[in-house]
């Protein structure tokens, strides 16, 4: 009985180890260049802000997060490519605080030569507002 529990008892910590192993390993294959905060600084709790991080520069075949807050804990963000060869291919939504926050992945596909340009539009009910980024052909050596 004792041989049993012994070997459940290292089972359950093996399973516990080897779990926790693979989230570690999921937030390494992020692209370096991947965001997923941005700082709206300070704001007027009656006024709409909204921000934009991520990456300027991109290469051809590249996938990279861009983040974007809103000061509304319930808001709709909209993503639009308005130019380049790119697409996006997820967006994650969330709320903390007194914040929205919406993550999208892009993927720059294979014939991306730059001059890109996307735009995220956030919305509440008091209002909305909007940030262009544009994302230029990354030099390689």
């Amino acid at each position: 009985m004792k041989k049993s529990i012994t070997l459940l008892f290292l089972i359950v910590i093996t399973t516990f180890q080897f779990s926790c192993s693979n989230d570690d390993n999921d937030d390494s294959s992020l692209n370096p260049k991947s965001v997923t905060t941005c700082d709206l600084g300070d704001f007027s709790p009656t006024g709409v802000k909204v921000c934009l991080n991520g990456a300027d520069y991109a290469l051809p075949n590249e996938t990279i997060t861009f983040a974007a807050e809103y000061n509304a804990r319930v808001a709709l963000f909209t993503w639009t490519i308005e130019s380049g060869s790119m697409e996006i291919i997820n967006i994650e939504e969330s709320a903390t605080g007194s914040t929205s926050k919406s993550i999208a992945t892009i993927r720059f596909n294979s014939d991306f030569n730059g001059n890109a340009v996307f735009k995220v539009k956030a919305k509440d009910s008091r209002g909305s507002g909007e940030v262009t980024h544009a994302i230029e052909l990354e030099e390689t050596n």
